[in-house]
Parts: C-alpha cells; sequence; structure tokens
C-alpha cells in the first residue's frame, strides 16, 4: 500500500491532466446548453437547456474541486503522514535522457574528494640506501599482502555544496546512501537545494548521472525535484528543498566497474540539450566523492 501511494504521489500530474481535460468537456457542454437556453423558443425546451447547463456547470466545479482537494492532500496532508517518507521513491527503470554528458575535466572537480581506502597491490616505500660496496648486502624478503576484503565505508555519506543555478536556486549540500555500489543494482542520492530571491523561467528537469572512469553513462535518474512536488517555479528565497533520486544502471554497464563519479545538474525538459550553467560556468556540478562500482 505505501509503494502505491508513493506511485500516485509521484505521478499525481495524471490526476491533474484527467481533471482539466473532464473540466473542459463539461464547461464546453456547458456553455452549449446555455447557448440553447438563450435560442430555445417553447418553455419545455427552455427548462431542458436550462437543466443541462446546470448540470455541465455543476460538474466543471466538481472537477476544480477534486484537482484542489488532490493539490491540498499531495502537499499537506500526506506529507504530514509519519508512515509517508518522500525520500524513498518507488524504484523504477529510468529512460535514458538522450544526453552523454561530458567527462568532468581534473580543474572541473572539488578539491575535496572522499576516496574509499583501497588495499594497493604495492606498497609504495622509500627507496633504500645502497649497501656498503665492503658488506655484503643483507638479504631481504618482501612481504606479501594479507588477503583481505576492501574496506569499505558504513553508513550514509553526505557534503555541502554552494552551486549556484541561475538566480532562483543553488546546490548547497547531498547525500549518498552508500559509496560502493553493485552493478545493476538502484542506490539512492538525495540533494538539498536552496531557493534564492529570483524565479526559474520554467520548470526544470534534474538530472543525476553516474560516469565511469573514462567518461561514459552508466547510471542516472531524471525528474523534477522531489518527484514534483517542488517545481523549481515554486522556490522561494531561503527555502530548502529535499530531493531524493534513485538511479539505476544502464542496460550493457556490466562491465563498467572501477571508479565513478556522479554530476547533477538541471535542463528544460522541452528540450534535453538546454542544459542551465551553472555559476562556475559549466553545465552540470561534479559531486566531490568516488563512487566504487563492483560487480555482481
Amino acid at each position: 500500500m505505501t509503494i502505491l501511494l508513493r506511485w500516485l504521489i509521484d505521478h499525481v500530474w495524471l490526476f491533474y491532466v484527467g481533471c482539466a481535460i473532464g473540466a473542459l468537456i463539461y464547461l464546453v457542454r456547458a456553455l452549449a446548453a446555455q447557448r440553447e437556453q438563450s435560442l430555445a423558443m417553447f418553455t419545455l425546451e427552455h427548462e431542458a437547456a436550462t437543466a443541462r447547463a446546470v448540470r455541465a456547470w455543476a460538474m466543471v466545479f466538481l472537477f476544480v474541486a477534486v484537482c484542489l482537494t488532490i493539490f491540498i492532500g499531495t502537499r499537506f496532508v500526506i506529507a504530514s503522514f509519519p508512515t509517508y517518507d518522500p525520500t524513498l521513491p518507488v524504484p523504477t527503470s529510468t529512460p535514458s535522457s538522450g544526453v552523454n554528458p561530458p567527462t568532468p575535466s581534473a580543474t572541473s572537480t572539488p578539491t575535496q574528494t572522499l576516496t574509499l581506502p583501497t588495499l594497493p597491490a604495492e606498497t609504495a616505500t622509500s627507496p633504500a640506501p645502497p649497501p656498503d660496496a665492503t658488506e655484503p648486502a643483507a638479504p631481504t624478503e618482501s612481504p606479501s599482502p594479507t588477503p583481505t576484503a576492501t574496506p569499505v565505508a558504513q553508513g550514509p555519506l553526505s557534503g555541502s555544496l554552494a552551486v549556484r543555478f541561475g538566480d532562483f536556486g543553488q546546490l548547497v549540500g547531498w547525500e549518498l546512501s552508500t559509496a560502493q555500489v553493485v552493478v545493476g543494482q538502484p542506490f539512492q542520492l538525495t540533494l538539498y537545494w536552496q531557493g534564492l530571491e529570483g524565479e526559474a523561467p520554467t520548470d526544470y528537469t534534474v538530472f543525476t548521472h553516474l560516469l565511469s572512469d573514462g567518461g561514459q553513462l552508466i547510471a542516472q535518474h531524471d525528474g523534477p525535484p522531489a518527484g514534483g512536488a517542488e517545481t523549481t517555479s515554486d522556490w522561494e528565497a531561503g527555502e530548502t528543498i529535499r530531493d531524493t533520486h534513485q538511479l539505476t544502471f544502464r542496460s550493457g554497464a556490466e562491465d563498467r566497474t572501477g571508479a565513478a563519479t556522479l554530476i547533477v545538474g538541471l535542463y528544460d525538459p522541452a528540450d534535453i540539450n538546454a542544459r542551465l550553467m551553472t555559476s562556475e560556468g559549466q553545465d552540470y556540478v561534479a559531486l566531490p566523492v568516488t563512487i566504487n562500482v563492483i560487480p555482481e
């Protein structure tokens, strides 16, 4: 039941579209009935047209009331229930946006980068001084590394940023469920946006892409902020928006294991190639964390 409720909240726009279509149909009927009422020459025809007009107008107001009820319920009532958590979206396969993001350059990556502690194949040591020619060198043994499991960071990871997108919002933080993911299994990324004094010219779509070490797109999730509950045109100055995305791997990404990078940005849904530039002059921001993708 909880999964169905989350799906309905994420796709609430379907109800808005249905209500709008229904209201438009009955509005046309009401106007037609009023026209027949004005042209009626007999009392019986006039009363029948009046009844049809009243019923049509009642249906128009009913669709408007249903739309308002759904809006109030999703924005205020359901969101306040303790059993409803908007940060846990339904795991669904996300279609590719058709955008191949550029490979982040070394200069565009923030200086603070969280990397996983890994066991190197060879231990780097300072070169030993050459042995004295008059004395035979003592035999040395190279210690072989003990086979142990690669240490993995435990618990969620988080960090703060300050990257502006236009004059209406900025990315101020992120939270990741884990820094080590299994290829083919979805994982969760939460973004924190803050509204600024400006107003967004349109409702932008957020893209979250996982790039392999070679720059290939291997996992992603594109969608409106907070599943459509916090559109960019509604952001207010000082407001903090929690925006959760569940990234799913693309088909054919099984061999793209190893270090990977997360990038985030905004684009106009009417033109997926129209990305919004950041305050740093790029059309995306790379999160300061290295993801370790391991095989199944």
